[in-house]
């Protein structure tokens, strides 16, 4: 599949400048072989488009996306939302714009009705400014995707009406405006954003053996990464993906072309957790540039908060290029699993490679340290609009 992703992205690029000069090539004897590859090759990969793009050239096209103009902004935020997820929404979009005072639009994404109920959609409607609540079966066409779990993560990107889009998790919390998202120098010299993960389960080779039996060749990065140096078996975290689609469309489709159902099913969720590395393996396989956030996951939490008086324990903590605290997954509790009314300790963040996974501890301790005055503040009033919205709990 690698090779007709690279295929298709070639004659992609040569059709799109003569596309945008309105030069009819498809009845060109010149042209008349690449083009009828062309089309067949977007049949195979991608024809969940249809019928809402007619083709992929209209995903980026002003005029073709069936989106009023109107309607369309730059950017916007995307949440993935069912009826277990939107407890966490309606908490961290409070967060969003009461805390940071961010306007950027934001778009949900429910599989179908049945995925979001009527009631919880009124509910996100009315009570925040600039947030729709979409299917993406009206979008993505679900033969072939069949969506479910975090496979709908990267196609409700595609999707989205937005240009530039922050993707986040429904238990996403940041410590910074999620605006500043745009601004990180990664981002702006590629067009895309990633985050690293946890350094877990290190001697792990399946990741850096099935690369080598798909990819040809790689950019530069892939061999700095732990996948490819067998020292972890986790490289991306997708709580927090920014893509501009205008720029990386290749690398968006091939994404989502990893998460289709047959895909998903027979290779590429066998060999990793979801949909996280299929971002940037996505982008590698039709060598799209992208970037990482130089700082791998840490922990946030409190000292002792796993039974060591010296560990940081918590929930896992991204730092932004500065080396700041940015934003965690998991939202507020310590294990929702295991304590469903204890929330975190807001105390200590703390970096290190050596995770102890049952206790989400962080065993060295060279790299540990309190959080600012600003940033505690900022925890507590997430608590309090965790218990102000709590009312919100009891809508079916």
């Amino acid at each position: 599949m690698t090779s007709q992703l690279r295929v298709f992205k070639t004659l992609y690029q040569y059709f799109d400048p003569l596309r945008a000069a309105e030069k009819d090539f498809t009845n060109d004897d010149t042209h008349k072989a690449s083009w009828s590859l062309y089309t067949d090759l977007e049949q195979q990969l991608y024809s969940w488009i249809k019928p809402y793009w007619k083709d992929v050239f209209a995903i980026n096209s002003i005029n073709s996306t069936g989106i009023p103009e109107t309607q369309q902004e730059k950017r916007g935020i995307v949440m993935c939302v069912g009826d277990d997820q939107f407890h966490f929404a309606i908490r961290t979009i409070q967060a969003i714009r009461d805390i940071f005072k961010s306007d950027l639009p934001i778009e949900i994404f429910a599989i179908d009705d049945d995925d979001l109920s009527s009631s919880k959609r009124q509910a996100l409607v009315k009570k925040f400014d600039h947030i729709s609540v979409h299917n993406i079966v009206d979008r993505i066409n679900s033969e072939g995707t069949d969506f479910g779990g975090w496979s709908l993560k990267p196609f409700a990107i595609l999707a989205s009406r937005f240009e530039e889009v922050i993707l986040m998790d429904a238990d996403v919390y940041f410590f910074q405006s999620p605006n500043t998202l745009f601004d990180d120098a990664g981002y702006q010299a590629t067009g895309t954003l990633f985050f690293y993960d946890r350094t877990l389960f290190g001697d792990w080779t399946l990741g850096r053996h099935w690369l080598e039996s798909f990819l040809p060749s790689t950019s530069s990065l892939v061999p700095t990464l732990r996948w490819w140096k067998y020292q972890s078996a986790h490289e991306q975290e997708s709580g927090v993906v920014v893509i501009n689609k205008r720029r990386s469309l290749m690398g968006l489709l091939a994404t989502c072309k990893i998460n289709a159902k047959r895909e998903r099913n027979e290779v590429s969720y066998k060999h990793i957790h979801g949909d996280k590395e299929t971002f940037w393996i996505g982008y590698e396989m039709v060598q799209t540039p992208y970037a990482f956030v130089k700082t791998h996951g840490g922990v946030l939490g409190g000292l002792g908060d796993g039974g060591d008086p010296a560990r940081v324990c918590g929930n896992i903590l991204h730092l932004d290029a500065k080396q700041k605290p940015y934003w965690w997954n998991g939202g507020l509790l310590r294990d929702k699993n295991k304590w469903p009314d204890r929330y975190l300790l807001f105390t200590h963040y703390a970096q290190g490679e050596n995770w102890d996974f049952e206790t989400s501890c962080i065993k060295e301790t060279n790299q540990i340290y309190e959080f600012s005055n600003k940033d505690k503040e900022t925890a507590r009033l997430f608590m309090k609009y965790d218990k102000e919205l709590k009312k919100f709990d009891d809508i079916q």
